[in-house]
């Protein structure tokens, strides 16, 4: 076989990311609190900046006289911990005279609830762990669950409303019976099959359908605790005199210069490395703010597009959203998908109805009879006040709804009717008579 080598001279093109470039683009993604940490570590790493806090950071300044005893002060401040099922449920044990052995199997069992308050260890795998008989196990169970609130460590949803109808002391008579032995029927809607079986009548079943949804099916939610995230919009879109006006707030962000006077000393007093220096640290903060002189601008053209194709959602609400996507943002910008999705990550905005992510505005859509898109913000909307319109007695099943949607001229099926129903948390139609 005779191979043949020859040489040849091909052009392509490629793009190579500069250092200025990758930081521009770097910046553009951050959140503003990831942009204000950023921030505070350029300003240790480079002398050369100057950074000044806003106030509203930090809460304003303080009067002389509040740094008077200091040190309780700011114990005080200190937040403590949220209490968690575990620690509620574990003082409550200790107020109890409980021998020693069941007091170690309770704190056991409350260590092992999950957050909705349920028990998903079995028996067997306690017993085990305690070195404890089942029915030892058993005895510390009831104990657990005789602690507030009613139905905590209940091991399936029967037991915890079980649990609570036991506690109250004016239950609906037929409650216990119902839950007991056709929670199933009752769940699955089949009120005239139930009442015949029981031989009442319909109108007394609801009154305990009712009864039963005053029940609490997540008593350890009570304590989940989650931390308060707080936002701060990145823009603020406002209506003066008719007209839409765009606001980027940077109240919450420092202010970055460069120390002429700092940088006019250290010229005249370093030669040779220490030059360098600064040369090398002078052109990495003019770097730095003009990418942040690009990410504001940036930013803002994204807004604006955002308003000028959001206006009816801005005037009328959520059942106006307009689905827009990344491409034709770009497009219209002339700039990158890429740069359109770094621009919206993260980002907040407050309009007149209400605070967003930027990316809220970039739902998926389905398509309508005229060939546009209906977000799926606007759809779920509409679902929902369809629901609240219905007759209670009779209401719209999926299929129904589905039905008046494509009269309004949305192509949408059944299946993606449920799904949208099941998000906004309402009940089939069959929970809900």
């Amino acid at each position: 076989m005779y191979i043949n080598l020859t040489t040849a001279n091909t052009q392509t093109t490629q793009l190579n990311l500069t250092p200025e470039l990758r930081q521009s683009l770097f910046i553009l993604q951050f959140s503003s609190e990831e942009l204000a940490d950023f921030l505070q570590i350029k300003a240790v790493e480079n002398p050369l900046l100057d950074i000044e806090w806003p106030s509203t950071r930090f809460g304003g300044t303080f009067p002389k006289s509040a740094w008077v005893d200091t040190k309780d002060r700011l114990l005080n401040n200190i937040r403590k911990p949220e209490d968690t099922i575990e620690t509620m449920l574990i003082s409550q044990l200790r107020l109890r005279n409980l021998a020693k052995s069941t007091y170690a199997i309770a704190k056991y069992l409350a260590g092992n609830l999950n957050e909705a308050g349920y028990l998903d260890v079995p028996l067997e795998v306690v017993s085990h762990a305690c070195g404890a008989t089942e029915d030892e196990v058993l005895e510390a169970l009831s104990h657990l669950q005789n602690l507030e609130p009613a139905g905590i460590g209940a091991r399936d949803l029967r037991e915890c409303l079980l649990l609570q109808i036991c506690r109250d002391s004016n239950p609906d008579p037929w409650a216990e019976i119902i839950i007991e032995n056709y929670l199933q029927e009752l769940a699955c809607g089949k009120l005239k099959r139930l009442a015949a079986q029981l031989h009442i009548s319909e109108d007394t079943l609801r009154v305990t359908l009712d009864y039963v949804r005053t029940l609490n099916p997540r008593p350890g939610l009570a304590f989940d605790h989650l931390p308060q995230n707080y936002r701060h919009p990145d823009a603020i879109i406002r209506k003066e005199q008719g007209d839409y006006v765009l606001v980027i707030t940077d109240a919450y962000l420092p202010k970055v210069a460069v120390n002429e006077e700092y940088i006019s000393y250290l010229s005249g007093n370093m030669s040779g490395d220490g030059s360098l220096y600064l040369r090398n640290h002078t052109q990495d903060a003019q770097q730095l703010l003009k990418s942040l002189e690009q990410r504001r601008t940036t930013l803002r053209r994204v807004i604006e597009i955002i308003m000028m194709e959001q206006k009816a959602y801005l005037e009328h609400g959520v059942s106006f959203l307009k689905p827009l996507n990344l491409k034709s943002i770009a497009v219209q910008l002339d700039l990158h998908e890429s740069t359109i999705s770094r621009a919206v990550q993260s980002k907040f905005i407050q309009t007149p109805q209400g605070m967003c992510e930027l990316k809220y505005f970039f739902p998926s859509g389905v398509s309508t009879v005229e060939g546009e898109n209906a977000s799926a913000e606007s759809i779920k909307s509409t679902i929902k006040r369809l629901v609240d319109l219905e007759d209670k007695r009779h209401p719209l099943s999926d299929q129904q709804i589905t039905d008046l949607l494509v009269k309004e001229g949305i192509q949408i099926s059944r299946r993606t009717v449920m799904k949208y129903r099941e998000e906004k948390n309402i009940l089939s139609s069959r929970l809900r008579s």
